[in-house]
């Protein structure tokens, strides 16, 4: 069983839902056996207060809805046989991957040449910017594509 959004439901997963009344006589049961339900960590991320009355309250207010086990009986199989087959025709002609280049740089002091560990930089590859920082050693890392034209460096506090 699972709890589901009710704008969320499908079709088929429509025709499973279980009844206010039973979903909250489950839902109680589970909640306070501490028992985990999928779903139940979605509905209470969504609370403003999270405490058990709440999410028993959102059931009873058809905002969330408990789906019986039987809507996912025989359905995965279908799907499990479609997914290994794409699965099987990716592994056979797998598709081109892009070749990344890695450029490494030694950010060092220019006064005492000693490496600036976790300094922060900007590395600006073809005119997109991401903020990033050196490693323990002061090397910045960058993997780029071979058809890169342009890339800097900006750094900060030095």
């Amino acid at each position: 069983m699972r709890l589901v959004r009710e704008l969320s439901l499908t079709d088929h997963e429509r025709q499973h839902v279980c009844c206010v009344e039973e979903a909250l006589e489950h839902v109680s049961s589970l909640l306070s056996m501490r028992q985990p339900l999928e779903g139940l960590d979605q509905l209470r991320a969504g609370l403003m207060i999270n405490l058990d009355s709440e999410v028993l309250a959102q059931i009873k207010q058809g905002e969330w809805c408990l789906i019986k086990a039987e809507a996912d009986y025989g359905y995965w199989q279908g799907a499990e046989a479609v997914f290994q087959q794409a699965v099987l025709e990716l592994m056979n002609n797998p598709p081109e991957q892009p070749t990344r280049t890695a450029r490494i740089f030694r950010l060092v002091d220019s006064v005492t040449g000693e490496p600036l560990p976790a300094q922060a930089y900007i590395a600006t590859i073809d005119g997109i910017p991401s903020q990033r920082r050196t490693d323990a050693q002061g090397i910045a890392h960058l993997f780029t594509d071979d058809q890169v034209r342009q890339l800097s460096l900006r750094i900060f506090n030095v």
